[in-house]
């Protein structure tokens, strides 16, 4: 598996635990969940998957997916609907941070 690759896995696997922390409505899950935001922002300590979470948001963000496969940008855009709804002023700040300058 090339390294892109394993970067959406990390992604995708980054969705499950968001979907996870909704789920069990647990404090300690989304105080997980805005850790790894804080460490996609560089504004809080990362772990290995907060670290491969910000590798992959250029080409998320950035290239919009462009070399996702249908399965890994529907959940691409799955993960981004749901930082948009619950954490608005993170997706603004991430845009910010990763969108790519129009020339």
């Amino acid at each position: 598996m090339n390294m892109f690759k394993k970067i959406v896995s990390c992604f995708c696997l980054f969705l499950i635990v968001i979907q996870l922390a909704y789920c069990q409505k647990g404090l300690s899950s989304s105080v997980y969940v805005e850790k790894q935001l804080l460490c996609a922002l560089d504004k809080g300590p990362c772990d290995g998957l907060g670290r491969q979470i910000r590798s992959a948001l250029p080409e998320i963000i950035g290239k919009n997916c462009q070399t996702c496969d249908n399965k890994q940008l529907a959940n691409a855009k799955r993960i981004a609907r749901f930082v948009q709804t619950k954490y608005p002023d993170v997706w603004n700040a991430l845009v910010a941070k990763y969108a790519q300058p129009k020339n």
